[in-house]
């Protein structure tokens, strides 16, 4: 089959594009809507004065709205990390709620509205701040009653630095003192990690897993499903930009692409701008009708070959990537009875320019 070429369709952040044809599911979305599960991520609750890492409270009423309503269960981030592992099924719409950071918001504001719900949060923390005793933080002891109250306590690092700016060592001496300090303030180790900023090279995945974490979550668009690597989970983040009402159904709804490779799986990009190479395991029927688009929207250029085996995707940005965390999202309508309205979602984050938010790269991605 000759490689179609689609091009981005993206206005105000929601997906534009034409209504999926009703025929038979696929073997491939009953796989996923058994075994994925959208992951949210928040960080700060009605803090106007940080509107890029905050959600407004009317917008989280409606997100905790939309979930009660919409057919969605919630349930624990450890859950998910199970299924993927093999080790459980999930329900259709099953989505889990995370907060980085820990944040004074999230005891006052938050985590009582996620309660009063019923709705199980993981807390990813990063214990320089707390440690430190930040006014803006929690404290230990905040969190010690936030544990008891329900609340999964997660790790976020230490200093939450940038991982790929630091070196091996650094990264390792991280993680020791980040598990030091929740053994002596909470009495164990968090199963679950969280990348600062989301930034992950191969080789700080394989520490997070070496170090004894269960799965491990970055900060790029997509649902989570059985193909994606344990250690690199995907989330959607939520802030007052990207928090609008029809957004949050649409992600809420989303289902994973069934990829199973990567080219380039290494996340910090040795060429600007790269050619992504993605196969697929029994792609959708309607995979010619990818769309794909970059940072800031930003046009991306897709071909599909889904008659081949694995199928494949290329990606081909047509213009460099400016230096810092840079993304690709692909997105795809969902086929079959009652899947009206989902779609399959896609997202990969990237360090291009050997730098991000103004700290070098470290050598040993260079």
């Amino acid at each position: 089959m000759r490689p179609s070429f689609i091009r981005l369709c993206w206005l105000m952040g929601l997906l534009c594009g034409g209504v999926a044809t009703a025929i038979a599911v696929t073997a491939v979305a009953v796989q996923a809507q058994s075994t994925s599960a959208v992951v949210l991520m928040y960080h700060r609750f009605g803090e106007g004065a940080f509107p890029s890492t905050s959600i407004r409270l009317d917008q989280l009423e409606d997100h905790i709205a939309a979930l009660q309503s919409g057919g969605h269960t919630v349930v624990p981030l450890a859950d998910v990390a199970a299924a993927l592992r093999g080790e459980r099924d999930l329900p259709d719409r099953a989505v889990a709620i995370t907060v980085d950071d820990a944040y004074q918001s999230f005891l006052t504001q938050g985590w009582p509205r996620f309660k009063a719900a019923g709705f199980p949060v993981t807390l990813f923390v990063a214990t320089a701040g707390v440690d430190a005793g930040y006014s803006d933080l929690l404290t230990w002891d905040e969190l010690r009653a936030l544990q008891t109250d329900g609340v999964t306590i997660g790790a976020h690092s230490h200093s939450h630095g940038h991982f790929p700016a630091m070196s091996a060592d650094v990264v390792a001496d991280d993680l020791t003192q980040a598990k030091a300090s929740f053994v002596r303030e909470l009495g164990h180790i968090p199963a679950l990690f969280a990348f600062p900023y989301g930034e992950a090279g191969q080789a700080d995945l394989d520490m997070v897993q070496a170090a004894g974490f269960a799965a491990a979550f970055g900060q790029h668009s997509g649902a989570a499903g059985p193909l994606a690597n344990p250690f690199y989970l995907p989330r959607f983040a939520l802030n007052e930009s990207f928090g609008n009402p029809a957004r949050f159904r649409l992600i809420a709804d989303t289902l994973p692409l069934p990829i199973a490779s990567i080219d380039p799986l290494e996340s910090v990009l040795t060429e600007n701008p790269p050619v992504l190479t993605l196969s697929l395991i029994n792609p959708p029927s309607n995979i010619v009708a990818l769309t794909c688009f970059g940072p800031g929207g930003t046009t991306v250029t897709s071909a599909v070959d889904a008659g081949i085996s694995p199928g494949q995707i290329w990606i081909t940005p047509e213009q460099m990537f400016s230096k810092g965390r840079v993304r690709v999202n692909c997105t795809l309508p969902a086929l079959g009875a009652g899947q009206e309205g989902r779609w399959h979602w896609f997202g990969w984050q990237m360090i291009s320019g050997f730098e991000t938010e103004g700290v070098p790269v470290h050598a040993r991605y260079q």
